[in-house]
């Protein structure tokens, strides 16, 4: 099973919550929900990918990163 980033994860099911609350540009919102957690892809593909898979489940689990996505360094406890 894979793993992903759970902002991207985030910024999904925020955007599915904003279609449940009418929002019709899903692909405006997700990439602003992106922007807002410091997540930059050009990957049009993906966001278009990601929105047709809102609309067929509410409840979608990413099944893959953007291809130009950078992966954060892990973060070591304090």
């Amino acid at each position: 099973m894979a793993t992903y980033d759970a902002n991207l994860q985030a910024a999904v099911d925020a955007t599915s919550i904003a279609k449940s609350s009418g929002e019709t540009d899903l692909a405006s919102y997700l990439r602003e929900q992106l922007e807002e957690r410091d997540i930059e892809t050009k990957d049009e593909a993906w966001i278009e990918h990601i929105v047709q898979k809102i609309h067929e489940d509410p409840n979608f689990m990413i099944d893959r990163e953007p291809d130009d996505y950078e992966r954060p360094e892990p973060q070591l406890p304090r």
